[in-house]
């Protein structure tokens, strides 16, 4: 059997450029605000990647921690009796088995599967495949292009009515380590057409909605995740000083370089010369600004958490509709939870998971008017993190369609 270079290419990815061998996740659960600082301290003075942040004391902090430091800091925190506990033992070894589970292939898909992760041109030829088969119902267009050249592409799935529908838009990907979430928007476009004229819920739903969903938001840095560093978060533009890398979601015009933000190139929040520096985030901007009005709601994807939230991200003022917004989150997250019984909280971005300035969500509701502005962190809390096993693809994307489309319902 002939293996192509793509697949050759897919199979090694992974495990030939940056390594987590030895990387251990620690989950450390301050229980009072020293012990909070404490944790802080030592993040900071050990240059440790901290992979959430939650505000509430007693809720577990997950870090990143690479072998060299592993002894230092645990023996740290338990000799202050903080307690802690290793989630993942080794990064690599959950990289490496997961790139082996992949199946082999001679040809890019055409068709859904959500049995596995795909590369972003496996995710483009799935898009041309679904075009070409539903015909009048879908159509993608190209909406920019990154530094690197990669088409930024986007879904439209519309059952006619001549452009003249409210629109609800979906991004996935933004953030390129987080996997999950192209697999869901691929899920999402994947009931949108299967159930046109045979459910008779998605067919009001077309029938009511255009929607236009953006599977991969980040070219640039999703493929570098297959190819050279799989926990990359940034797009791959360079820096002054040799670093790499626009955190796409501190790059908007909502309190841009402000709290929640880095100003340091070579840092996973570094937020860009300028609001809108980066093509990804003007491609945004523009696709959205083509759409004007007709745009109710959007949605911006993330993981992991298990969170369900809306502005602000930048301070800890409460939108004008505040009550609405919260009212819709609580529909939403009451159906996706009655699909397998996964726990989510919901609330404002600041007072929910940490104060962000620069996310697609605040300038969303702040500039472009949209009232019902969210972004969703989906699996899991930590078990696995940015490495959620392919496995959870098709629960994740059954359990988030029924709350998505429940908090429209709502509107």
């Amino acid at each position: 059997m002939r293996i192509t270079a793509l697949l050759l290419l897919a199979l090694t990815a992974l495990t030939s450029a940056v390594s987590y061998h030895g990387y251990k996740v620690v989950s450390v659960t301050p229980r009072t605000t020293a012990e909070a600082q404490v944790l802080q301290n030592a993040v900071q003075q050990l240059q440790l990647e901290q992979w959430t942040h939650p505000q509430s004391l007693g809720v577990p902090v997950d870090v990143l921690v690479p072998p060299s430091l592993a002894y230092v800091f645990l023996s740290g925190l338990r000799a202050r009796h903080i307690p802690v506990q290793v989630k993942i033992t080794d990064v690599q070894a959950i990289i490496d088995e997961q790139a082996a589970t992949r199946t082999v292939s001679q040809s890019l898909p055409r068709a859904f599967d959500h049995t596995e992760y795909h590369s972003l041109d496996e995710i483009y030829s799935i898009l041309d495949g679904v075009e070409a088969d539903f015909g009048s119902l879908v159509s993608s267009y190209i909406a920019g292009t990154t530094y690197e050249g990669r088409d930024i592409r986007v879904a439209k799935v519309s059952s006619g009515g001549g452009d003249t529908r409210p629109v609800v838009w979906i991004d996935c990907g933004i953030h390129a380590r987080e996997w999950i979430t192209p697999a869901f928007c691929q899920y999402f476009l994947d009931q949108l057409t299967s159930g046109y004229g045979s459910n008779s819920d998605v067919t009001a739903l077309l029938d009511t909605y255009d929607f236009h969903i953006m599977p991969v938001t980040n070219p640039d840095g999703y493929e570098f995740t297959w190819s050279d560093d799989r926990l990359w978060r940034k797009n791959r533009v360079p820096n002054d000083g040799g670093c790499h890398g626009v955190d796409l979601n501190r790059n908007f015009d909502a309190a841009f370089g402000e709290t929640g933000a880095s100003g340091n190139p070579c840092s996973d929040t570094y937020y860009g010369t300028s609001a809108f520096s980066e093509k990804e985030t003007q491609t945004v901007r523009d696709a959205l600004g083509a759409l004007g009005d007709r745009v109710v709601m959007y949605y911006n994807m993330h993981s992991y958490s298990q969170l369900w939230m809306f502005p602000y991200g930048y301070n800890y003022d409460l939108p004008a509709n505040y009550d609405e917004q919260n009212r819709v989150a609580g529909v939403g997250v009451a159906a996706l939870e009655a699909v397998h019984g996964t726990p989510y909280e919901y609330g404002p971005i600041a007072s929910t998971i940490y104060i962000a300035s620069g996310s697609s969500v605040d300038w969303v509701y702040d500039s472009a008017g949209v009232q019902y502005s969210y972004t969703i962190e989906l699996r899991d809390q930590g078990s696995w993190g940015f490495l959620l096993p392919a496995d959870q693809i098709l629960p994740t994307g059954e359990e988030t369609f029924a709350g998505v489309v429940a908090a429209i319902n709502a509107i």
